[in-house]
């Protein structure tokens, strides 16, 4: 197999998960990475932490022992559409080096690929390019591609099921926290809220939701100032759901796996969330058994795992509103089968991106032979 160097700013679970499913695959795998991101257990991945600024001196001073060590594939990890100096810098030399394929994979494009943005000129560059999904690399299209034999697939970030949570104890604290929702059924939102704003999307979605169950609102609101705290219950008295709603504030993993458990579902349907981020709540709600609300833009990343009314519930996204409010109105939002469940048997699902980069990888290294 392929010796890879997999470039990452950051050892997160997008990028270690990613460079664990190399590993598992046979690659000789190399993360190279920040200053101080190196963990305890590195699982056999050879890690260089070498990069403090990121900077173009700090990328011309790695090169000569980086390609010392003669990888066969570059592969450049990028979060959003954005690219620091030493990612340019390595991104050259690996396109230079005759023998090395140059492999980018972009998870979310939030800033554009205008031709002010270096990042466009790297995915024009590459020999290999992947997104999460299919909408994503629908947005590649009109580039300068310089290789009429560039490779594209679909990698979503990997969900890492071979860690899944083991059973938790929970202490006073978190008994005495789960006492109050264990009183009635409950839904758990992701609260990301900037401010207070009645008419927006999300707010009328909270508000439909409490007058059917209590809504949970999983985040904070510390940095609302005061008059924005009081005008948001005094809004929610109004439509008689002031008792219907709680905000978390920050909670431990433990307990944050405790209240999707007990919730009757974890609604994401309307949340504007990067695919690293949408993988996070999915690998959440599977290790909780947690019934998961979708929307039909939400499904498109890991689309092979989602079987409406069977594993979850998605809501059209251009009709939210409208398909909430059918959604609430069944007696129960229990499902049929269980997502995790089905993955126990269904491994494939999770496999078959991974087994498509491994082509790409081949076909490319075998166009350099």
């Amino acid at each position: 197999m392929a010796k890879i160097i997999l470039v990452s700013k950051h050892v997160n679970a997008t990028s270690w998960q990613l460079a664990q499913a190399l590993k598992a695959q046979q690659h000789e795998v190399v993360l190279l990475t920040s200053h101080g991101e190196v963990p305890e257990d590195t699982s056999g991945i050879e890690f260089m932490g070498y990069f403090k600024r990121w900077s173009l001196l700090e990328g011309l001073r790695i090169i000569p022992g980086l390609f010392g060590l003669q990888p066969q594939i570059l592969h450049i990890l990028l979060e959003d559409d954005k690219m620091n100096p030493a990612q340019m810098v390595l991104s050259t030399f690996a396109k230079s080096h005759p023998t090395c394929v140059l492999t980018t994979s972009l998870l979310n494009i939030r800033y554009g690929l205008s031709r002010r943005n270096p990042v466009r000129y790297l995915i024009e560059e590459s020999d290999i390019i992947t997104c999460p999904t299919v909408e994503t690399l629908g947005q590649l299209r009109g580039l300068n591609v310089r290789s009429t034999r560039q490779g594209r697939g679909i990698l979503p970030p990997v969900l890492d099921l071979k860690n899944e949570a083991t059973d938790v104890m929970s202490d006073e604290d978190d008994e005495r926290f789960l006492f109050g929702l264990d009183q009635e059924p409950y839904v758990v939102v992701p609260f990301r809220e900037a401010s207070f704003a009645p008419e927006s999307d999300s707010f009328v979605r909270i508000r439909t939701l409490a007058q059917k169950y209590k809504v949970v609102l999983w985040g904070s609101y510390s940095h609302w100032s005061l008059r924005e705290r009081k005008k948001f219950a005094a809004w929610m008295d109004e439509f008689q759901c002031g008792s219907h709603w709680s905000v978390t504030g920050p909670l431990s993993q433990p307990l944050g796996r405790l209240l999707l458990e007990k919730s009757s579902a974890f609604v994401l349907a309307g949340q504007n969330l990067s695919p690293v981020e949408m993988t996070e709540y999915y690998m959440r709600a599977i290790q909780s058994h947690a019934v998961l609300v979708l929307d039909s833009k939400q499904t498109s990343i890991h689309s092979d795992l989602w079987k409406n009314t069977v594993n979850c519930w998605v809501l059209n996204h251009h009709h939210l509103q409208r398909d909430l409010i059918k959604l609430l109105a069944k007696p129960h939002l229990r499902l049929p089968e269980s997502l995790s469940e089905q993955l126990a048997e269904d491994r494939h699902l999770i496999d078959s991106s991974l087994n498509e980069l491994n082509r790409l990888y081949n076909r490319a290294l075998n166009h350099l032979r």
